[in-house]
């Protein structure tokens, strides 16, 4: 099938935490109630075919029809969401927009951030989006750093996680570790999770103690698709993030995708974008769709 559809080689997607094995006291649960299972993802790969030769589900039907095939699916479309208008909020800190920052008055974040951490450690969260400034001036100084990549050796994989020279994240669109963004979204959801506070400069993150992981897994017109995305899961995963935050949607529903948020789940809290085209996932259940 392989030569019937122009396959030379595939490009396995979670090659950090494929084989992790999670114990769970409970068994982990989608919204609807489903049982979510973890899947082995060492097998999980991405596939280029000759497009002349027939469509992506014409192909995708030949391999899902093979003994040997668990599932195969289209590598779906992904697209970066609008972050939606900005209305008067809370003045907490001294940072010149804080007033144009809605949210922290709904979620009463002033009052959080009055409270003594239970941790010393600075949360890591990962950003998969289209990239951040890392020199953005109220983002800067809160960019996580790989400490054994930044003392390394140049062009070396210190860490042995796979990814050279990987400092500040990993640009999963162009393979390198160059982190910029050059569409404005992913720099945009990074402050508002985690711009840095008190500085006079900007706005106030939600929370500014945290450390941001930059992890590109969307291009600069803000589309994606779901194999980059999951590289960038298994990435933030592996390296230590707290919590993996995803302004990205799409319309179609991906059982590698799933498979690869729920290993990601034992590891990270997960945040997804709720989006704003007014349609909802469940579509049955939405009187806007009906």
């Amino acid at each position: 099938v392989f030569n019937e559809l122009g396959i030379e080689a595939g490009e396995q997607l979670m090659p950090l935490t494929g084989a992790v094995k999670v114990k769970r006291a409970t068994p982990l649960k989608s919204i609807t109630g489903k049982t979510i299972t973890d899947a082995d993802m060492t097998q999980l790969y991405r596939f280029k075919f000759d497009a002349k030769k027939m469509s992506v589900h014409q192909a995708v039907d030949k391999l899902k029809a093979l003994e040997e095939v668990e599932y195969a699916e289209p590598n779906y479309v992904v697209y970066a969401l609008s972050t939606g208008e900005q209305v008067a909020g809370n003045d907490n800190t001294d940072d010149p927009l804080i007033t144009e920052q809605w949210g922290h008055g709904q979620l009463k974040l002033n009052f959080l951030w009055k409270q003594k951490p239970i941790i010393s450690k600075r949360p890591v969260i990962a950003i998969l989006d289209t990239g951040i400034d890392i020199t953005h001036p109220d983002l800067k100084d809160n960019i996580w750093t790989n400490t054994a990549e930044l003392d390394g050796a140049e062009k070396e994989d210190d860490d042995n996680n796979g990814f050279a020279d990987d400092i500040h994240g990993y640009d999963f669109v162009n393979q390198t570790p160059r982190i910029g963004d050059w569409n404005g979204h992913g720099t945009h959801c990074a402050g508002i999770a985690a711009a840095v506070g008190n500085n006079k400069i900007g706005i106030t993150g939600a929370n500014p103690d945290a450390l941001i992981m930059p992890v590109t897994v969307m291009q600069s017109d803000g589309t994606g698709d779901v194999a980059t995305i999951i590289k960038g899961i298994d990435y933030a995963a592996a390296n230590g993030a707290d919590v993996i935050s995803m302004s990205i949607g799409g319309y179609s529903y991906s059982i590698a995708e799933e498979q690869a948020l729920a290993m990601a789940y034992s590891k990270a809290v997960l945040v997804a974008a709720a989006g704003n085209d007014t349609k909802c996932i469940y579509a049955h259940d939405c009187p806007v769709n009906k």
